[in-house]
Order: structure tokens, then C-alpha cells, then sequence
């Protein structure tokens, strides 16, 4: 009944043309009808006024409202707050390392619409060549258009723009003409039996209210209220290569609520069989068929996606003669859907030179395949993205408000809310394909965590099978590329991730084994906690500081803080007060994507809860554990795309994808 036919286009229906010059939902003059070629009558399309015939979108548009806004309450989903400077409050990071920016220029645009007494300021920092921070020139904020302009440079960087208040009003923010901000959106609402048919566009709306939402082949519509499917209204998923994205409504509300009206191609949707329910963020849900035939990687095999053409589908992992379309070794560029990522290797199982692309809410179109994979691409495989916050924990550990979580072993599994990493604990965790087989299933699963602290010759997973011998443990780890997901380093003690780790990653880029993320675990060892119980916590923090900036330093590569604490030594106060110090920093640092704190039992007590526990021997949250829980995390990968670079390769790609608005025409229904 409610997919989209070429009779659509019919008397009393609209279709989008952007006539109006915005991308205004409710400018009458962006509809046309076909039939009379006359856009609809003037408050036809209303904000909470009930639509009363069928629409068709094919291009990007918003249902926004004139409200204004300030820098604070957009924080922390568009802004973060600096710490420890008096003299700026906020910031806004325009770029990261290695998000594949290559350092081209930045240009941001905020539209003041008011100012605290007193004024504000604002201004640029960035990396420079060396990884330092250099500080561009403080400027005063005025009512009105306000640009602030970083120039090209050579060298992939860092950049952001911070502010001196957080309580400057703004009703319009944007990053190299793209916008960041628009004023808040407007429900819309239709009569029941009336539909919004969505193909190849993108919708940003506060709710949908009482008719039907069909969505097309590459549709994405974005709610962002806390009750965004009102009065019945109904999604109908026609193609999985689309979402609905439920920006404030986290994934067991939709399972609990909302799933009852939804539909794919016609059926009554059910999770997890026909449904996709995967975080978005802290808070949302991006819903999306589950479909075996979801094709969202098209590989080609000349360059700027040209000559012969292949569609890879999801879930399935692509070797050799398995490649189609004869296409082993011979594909040069791609275009990858957003929502999804890909994992590309010379060899057919996995391993050799290799590299992760991820299009977290772009597409991504990569025109030229470098000559890093000059000997060919044998292995692809695609899977969903899953979009987490940084804050996890160790250990299945209920009530923390967290996206992930691991468990020290390969057995876990993802639930509705939270996505769990799988960890290769030791030898026996990745030594056979009944390993690989088990974690390519895994449900919202992208990364593969290495062995738990392999150093360790006389305990943890050093003491087994010879695995604390530096190329044993390589040889092994070696076999987790086959999974195709993103691979996490081993984590090591503190001091190891210098020495052992070190030789570990030269001995693997020698093999051609891939590191995607340095794994660390931090207790502050190295000072002697057994002898500073009440250790001064910022002491202790620039400790920790300077650590992450020294492993940063020496591999470049992003970083899981998998274990930390104060040390179980310590007291409560030194630890709460370290995790206090700790964690917001650990929400502004680029290069930190994902943190789990760590619980020390107390060592001489066994019933005492310990000096950092979440929770107290009745199970109430302790001050460690409200301040954890109560912890807004930032997105664990921010980027709209990431084509970063591992431990074989510092190459970042840049997309190439542009999107191109399509207006439907009456010859030419889409």
C-alpha cells in the first residue's frame, strides 16, 4: 500500500522543488503540484497544523522554528567545556587528529543574536607540525555574523574555536558552509490518512505527528524530541539503506514504545529480525532494517568510481575469487553508505596491509585507492556502525548510563543498550577460526580488544603459552585481522606500554599487522601509591596527563583507556577526587576515543566495597558511582566519517562524496 509507485505524482499531491530558496519543510514555495504546477495554498504546510494531502521530499529539509540558543545549553552536544582556564569556558572542535582533515582550512560562522554583560570573546587554537597547541589571537564577539578563518597547512592538525562565556546567543552556527546549528525544529503533522514520502532526502524534525513516514532507497530522517511518533503515526521502512534516527530516545524506549509502529515493506517490524536498533550517542537510536541484502558498499575497479562495479553486502566477509565480478585485486575506489564500515586487506584472509573506513552520518566516496594497497584488495567486509560515547566500564556493570562495556573475555554480549567490545584475553582467545567465527557474530560488535596485559610473564595472559614473548604474542594477535573489525591493541601495565608494546607494535608493522587503537591501563604506580594514601588528586592528575600525552607522543594513534584509577592504595577522597579531574578531561581530549574506569577492591578488607567503587555492600551509588553515571559523554568517534590511519599507515583519505539534491519531477517520479 505504501511504497512509492510511479502514479504517485498525482492531483492534490506535492513534490519538494526548493523553489522557495531554503530548506524551509513549512515555504509553501519549495512544494509544487504536478498537475497545476502551483505550490500549495499559503499556511497549507503549517507547523502543528495537520497536513491534509501527500508530500514528497527528495532533497534536504528542516522544520525549524526562530528560537535562539546559547553556547551552554548546546553543551556538550555541539560544545565542550575547557578545563582548568579561567579565561575560556567552551569550545567547539572543529577538527581532530587523524579524522582525515589533512589540515585544509576551517572556516567557522556563528550568527550572535545577544551577549552577556560584559561582552565575549573568542578565538582559534590548533595543533602545529610537532603536535604542540598554538594559540591564534583573542576576538571580541559581536551581535551579528561573527567568522573566525584557520588557514591550509600541509600536516593533519588538530583545530578548535573556544569561547570566554558559555551565555552567547546564537541562532544559526556553521563549519565550512555546512551547518551546525539550526533554531530548534517544529513537529509536523499530517491527517492520518495522509503520507510524507521520503526518496534519496533527509529530514530534520522535532516529531511526526498522525500520518505515515515512508522512506525510500537512501532516506534519513532525524527526530529530536523526547516523543517524536505521536497519534499513532507510522514508518514504513522500504529500503534498508535508510533510518529513522531518534535523536533523544535511547534504544529500550523504542523497543519498549515505538517499535509497535513501525513496518518494513508493509510487516509489522520485529527486533532483532527485520529491525536494527543501535545506540546513537548517550541518548538516541538509530533504527534501520536488518536485512542480509543490505548493500551498502559499491566497489569499482578505476579510479573516481569508474569501470567495472560490484555491490558488497553487509555481514559477509569477501575473499579472493569470492570478490565479484572478477574483481580480486582489482578494485581502485569506492562509495561507501552512511551508517556502515569497511575493513580492506591485500590478503584474502584479512591479514597484510589493511586499513577501516568508517561513514558514521556521511557517505563516503574515496575516488583513488593509494599504492599502499598496490599488491590489491583481497578481503572486504562491511558491517553497521554503532555509535557509542566514550564512557564504558569494565565489566558487565548495570545503572552507569554507558553506551559499551567489555568484560575481560570473549563471551559477552551487546543489549539493547549498550554495545559490548569483545577482548581476546590471552592465547586461547584467538588462536582458531572457532575465535574468528565468534566474534564476526556478534551483535552491534566494531572492534576486536587485544590480549590483557601479555607483559606479564607471572600472571594475567603473559603467564600462557609463551604469550609474553614478544613475536609469540604478535603471531597470535596476528590472527585477529581476520574478523575484519577495528583492532585494538593488548593492554599492558602501565610502564609496558613504553618497552614491551613498543617492540610489540615495531614487530607488527614489520609483518604488516595492524593497530588501530592503543589500548592503555593507568594507577599511578609509578609514584609510590602504597606510600600517599591522601595523595594531592591533582597531583595525581598531571600525572595522568602527562602519561597520555607521552603514549600519544610515541604512537600517534588513537587511545582506549581500558583500566584506571587513582590506585587501590589511595583513599576515596583521592580517588573521587581524581575521577573528578579526570573524566571531563577525558570528554575534551581528541585522541582519547573511548575510557572505562576501573573499581579497586580494597586489598585488606574483601567485604569493604573499596576506594572507588560505583557502588556501596547495599548496592546504593556511592559518590564515585553518581558522579560516573551522571557523566554526559561525548561521541567516542565525532567525525561524519573517519578514514584515519593505523600503525602501518598515516595516510588519510579525503571523501570525496558530495550529496546532490534530486527534485522529483512529474516525468520522472523517484
Amino acid at each position: 500500500m505504501f511504497f512509492l509507485s510511479t502514479n504517485f505524482l498525482a492531483a492534490q499531491d506535492y513534490y519538494w522543488t526548493g523553489n522557495g530558496q531554503n530548506q524551509d519543510f513549512f515555504n509553501e514555495e519549495n512544494w509544487i503540484n504536478p498537475s497545476t504546477n502551483q505550490p500549495p495554498d499559503n499556511g497549507s504546510i503549517d507547523p502543528s497544523q495537520p497536513i491534509n494531502f501527500d508530500l514528497l521530499l527528495s532533497c534536504e529539509a528542516s522544520a525549524i522554528s526562530s528560537e535562539e540558543t546559547d553556547i551552554i545549553s548546546q553543551t556538550p552536544g555541539l560544545f565542550s567545556e575547557v578545563s582548568n582556564n579561567d579565561d575560556w569556558s567552551h569550545f567547539y572542535r572543529a577538527t581532530s587528529l587523524n579524522d582525515g582533515n589533512n589540515g585544509a582550512q576551517q572556516t567557522f560562522v556563528i550568527n550572535v543574536t545577544s551577549l552577556p554583560v560584559g561582552g565575549a570573546n573568542f578565538r582559534d587554537i590548533r595543533t602545529v607540525a610537532n603536535g604542540q597547541w598554538a594559540f591564534g589571537n583573542s576576538q571580541a564577539l559581536t551581535v551579528g555574523v561573527n567568522t573566525i578563518t584557520v588557514n591550509e597547512v600541509s600536516f593533519d592538525r588538530a583545530v578548535r574555536i573556544q569561547f570566554s562565556s558559555g551565555y552567547v546567543a546564537f541562532d544559526a552556527l556553521f563549519l565550512n558552509g555546512s551547518s551546525l546549528y539550526s533554531a530548534p525544529s517544529e513537529p509536523i503533522v499530517f491527517e492520518p490518512s495522509k503520507a510524507l514520502y521520503i526518496s534519496n532526502g533527509v529530514l530534520n524534525v522535532s516529531s511526526f505527528s498522525g500520518g505515515n513516514l515512508i522512506l525510500n532507497e537512501n532516506s534519513y530522517v532525524h527526530l529530536n524530541d523526547s516523543d517524536p511518533l505521536l497519534n499513532n503515526a507510522k514508518v514504513y521502512f522500504n529500503s534498508s539503506l535508510s533510518w529513522l534516527r531518534l535523536d533523544n530516545v535511547n534504544p529500550n524506549q523504542v523497543h519498549d514504545t515505538y517499535i509497535s509502529q513501525m513496518f518494513v515493506s508493509d510487516t509489522n517490524a520485529e527486533y532483532p529480525a527485520t529491525i536494527r536498533l543501535d545506540n546513537y550517542y548517550d541518548n538516541g537510536t538509530v533504527v534501520r532494517p536488518q536485512s542480509l541484502d543490505t548493500a551498502p558498499l559499491t566497489i569499482y575497479s578505476n579510479e573516481d568510481n569508474t569501470g567495472t562495479e560490484a555491490e558488497i553486502v553487509v555481514n559477509q566477509v569477501y575473499s579472493g575469487s569470492t570478490i565479484p565480478n572478477q574483481m580480486n585485486n582489482n578494485i581502485h575506489s569506492f562509495y561507501l553508505k552512511r551508517g556502515y564500515m569497511v575493513t580492506i586487506a591485500v590478503n584474502d584472509d584479512g591479514t597484510g596491509k589493511s586499513k577501516v573506513f568508517i561513514a558514521s552520518e556521511e557517505d563516503l566516496e574515496i575516488h583513488a585507492l593509494s599504492n599502499f594497497f598496490q599488491a590489491g584488495i583481497s578481503f572486504i567486509r562491511v558491517i553497521p556502525w554503532n555509535w557509542v560515547s566514550k564512557k564504558g566500564t569494565g565489566g558487565d556493570i548495570a545503572g552507569m548510563d554507558n553506551t559499551w562495556f567489555y568484560r575481560w573475555n570473549n563471551q559477552g554480549l551487546s543489549d539493547l543498550q549498550r554495545e559490548c567490545s569483545p577482548m581476546a584475553w590471552g592465547y586461547g582467545g584467538a588462536n582458531d577460526s572457532n575465535d574468528i567465527n565468534l566474534y564476526q557474530s556478534k551483535y552491534k560488535t566494531t572492534h576486536v580488544l587485544g590480549f590483557n596485559e601479555p607483559d606479564d610473564c607471572n600472571g594475567q595472559s603473559g603467564q600462557y603459552n609463551d604469550l609474553c614473548t614478544v613475536s609469540t604474542a604478535v603471531g597470535v594477535y596476528e590472527n585477529l585481522m581476520k574478523t575484519g573489525l577495528r583492532m585494538v591493541s593488548p593492554a599492558c601495565r602501565q610502564g609496558a606500554v613504553f618497552t614491551w608494546l613498543d617492540l610489540f607494535n615495531q614487530q607488527a608493522i614489520q609483518n604488516d599487522i595492524r593497530i588501530d587503537v592503543i589500548a592503555v591501563h593507568w594507577y599511578d604506580w609509578g609514584a609510590n601509591p602504597q606510600d600517599s594514601p591522601n595523595a594531592d588528586p591533582n597531583t595525581i592528575f598531571n600525572r595522568f596527563k602527562i602519561y597520555l600525552q607521552n603514549v600519544y607522543a610515541l604512537y600517534g594513534l588513537p587511545i582506549w583507556i581500558t583500566e584506571f584509577n587513582g590506585n587501590k592504595y589511595r583513599s576515596i577522597q583521592s580517588n573521587r577526587q581524581f575521577m573528578e579531574l579526570a573524566v571531563p578531561y577525558l570528554e575534551g581530549l581528541d585522541f582519547v576515543e573511548r575510557y572505562a574506569w576501573f573499581e579497586p577492591q580494597n586489598i585488606d578488607t574483601p567485604d569493604d566495597p573499596g576506594n572507588g567503587e560505583f557502588f556501596d555492600g547495599a548496592m546504593n551509588l556511592t559518590d564515585i558511582g553518581m558522579f560516573y553515571k551522571n557523566q554526559t559523554s561525548a561521541p567516542s568517534i565525532a567525525a561524519s566519517y573517519y578514514s584515519g590511519h593505523n600503525n602501518l599507515n598515516d595516510e588519510t583519505l579525503v571523501n570525496q562524496y558530495a550529496y546532490l539534491c534530486t527534485p522529483a519531477t512529474e516525468s520522472a517520479p523517484v
